[in-house]
């Protein structure tokens, strides 16, 4: 599917875009939510594994992926898909670092789970 190639190589407007006219032609949009922006993510996650990638491809291909599940989630509202389960993501007190957070909550949420990010620097009591 074209979408997943857009998410693989970070088009991010394009990819919205897409995805978006997918949805007015009438595709399913499970079907555009893993065949196209999961399957891209994942595509680019083996690449990494491989080392023929880094860091920063994967930022943008998991930029694409949200811009994509921005219009494709409420979509798979209306059509009942149930999310997994729902995760919660945060970085502990006086950690600031938030890349990895994001990367896992866009991956995860490309792979059917409702995130909940709480943000950073959060104390263990929230």
């Amino acid at each position: 599917m074209v979408l997943a190639s857009l998410v693989e190589k970070g088009k991010h407007i394009e990819a919205a875009r897409l995805t978006k006219e997918l949805l007015e032609k009438g595709m399913d949009p499970n079907k555009i939510l893993i065949e196209g922006l999961h399957k891209g993510l994942l595509t680019l996650g083996e690449r990494f594994k491989r080392n023929e990638c880094f860091i920063p491809e994967v930022l943008l291909a998991a930029r694409a992926m949200h811009k994509g599940m921005d219009v494709l989630r409420p979509a798979l509202a209306v059509d009942g898909v149930k999310p997994l389960a729902k995760v919660v993501l945060g970085t502990v007190k006086d950690d600031l670092h938030d890349i990895g957070k994001n990367m896992v909550g866009m991956m995860l949420e490309g792979a059917g789970f409702r995130v909940v990010d709480i943000g950073i620097n959060v104390p263990a009591e929230k």
